[in-house]
């Protein structure tokens, strides 16, 4: 009876053995996404790390959230070197410059890691797909949107993020198509600020200082913004004028802040890009392309406009 009992014992200590091994390969097989965006601690990109954590949570994946500190193209290259090391199952980035970038996709695609962007594209690397904003036509909805509230025309100035961010660059090109003849860009603009709130605020200050009779500025994202007291300071005498409809801003993103903003007159219309979307969307491709799937070249995540009409509906939405 005794050895009985000791061979079921073993048995079951056998079958308890195999089933946590079983459990341990199941963890061990479970895909990593990585989503990798131009930096990390940029306001616009805590909806896209929700939007991929939520939706790999659905597949039984993970959602890596990884990034430079700053704008800096070769960390964020570094970065996905580092991620094809670890042989991730896919990688979603938006890249802070659509070149440099380039020869690391090919790596990750190399090494057999499907590489697709968001937010910003690489449209002459070997990515596969790109999910987001179409940049140049939203751009052209900004333009639009400032023409109207600028009926004669007048001087204005363009804030960006980075240079070289080919995203940006195509919100800019759209915005500048639907001026007219009566427009004039002031002289040193575009000005950058890297997607840093406290350096958008101080070229706010800096472009309002050289240029007093200034008619109006385009955010082609909305870094100023992120820091409202800062920006409500640093409009000082043309906060008067904005909210009289005598100095218009547009600017990209609807972000609470800015939607607070808006509300209190201190902007004139946001165009709201959907990065949830983004994230969402990115686990979504790279789960299809891991597993053998196909994927839309382009997906448009899409765009919205706010104004001080349907202001109070997109606040409610973002409680």
């Amino acid at each position: 009876m005794k050895n009985l009992l000791l061979s079921a014992a073993a048995v079951m200590t056998v079958g308890l053995g195999l089933a946590g091994a079983a459990g341990h390969a199941q963890a061990a097989e479970k895909k990593v996404f990585a989503l990798v965006p131009k930096a990390l601690g940029v306001p616009f990109y805590a909806d896209a790390e929700t939007g991929c954590e939520a939706e790999a949570a659905k597949i039984g994946a993970t959602c890596l959230f990884t990034g430079p500190a700053q704008l800096d193209d070769a960390a964020q290259i570094s970065i996905i070197r580092d991620l094809i090391t670890r042989h991730v199952a896919g990688i979603s980035v938006a890249p802070n410059n659509p070149d440099s970038i380039k020869n690391v996709i090919a790596a990750a695609l190399k090494k057999g890691i499907p590489v697709i962007t968001f937010d910003s594209d690489s449209p002459t690397s070997k990515r596969i797909a790109f999910v987001g904003t179409n940049n140049e036509s939203a751009g052209a909805t900004a333009g639009e949107e400032f023409a109207k509230a600028l009926p004669n025309g007048g001087t204005y100035a363009v804030l960006t993020g980075g240079l070289s961010a080919q995203n940006l660059n195509d919100r800019i090109a759209g915005f500048k198509s639907k001026l007219g003849p009566n427009f004039k860009e002031v002289t040193g603009s575009p000005y950058a600020c890297d997607d840093d709130s406290n350096k958008g605020v101080q070229v706010i200050q800096d472009i309002l200082a050289k240029n007093p009779k200034l008619d109006g500025i385009f955010y082609s994202g909305g870094w100023p913004m992120f820091a409202p007291a800062a920006y409500a300071k640093a409009l000082k005498n043309r906060a008067a004028d904005l909210k009289a409809g005598k100095f218009v801003v547009v600017s990209f993103d609807t972000l609470t802040p800015q939607l607070k903003l808006l509300k209190e007159g201190l902007a004139t219309v946001l165009v709201g890009q959907r990065p949830y979307a983004m994230g969402t969307g990115s686990i979504d491709e790279l789960n299809t392309l891991s597993n053998g799937g196909t994927v839309p070249k382009i997906t448009d995540t899409g765009t919205d406009v706010v104004t001080s009409a349907n202001v109070d509906s997109f606040l409610a939405k973002a409680k």
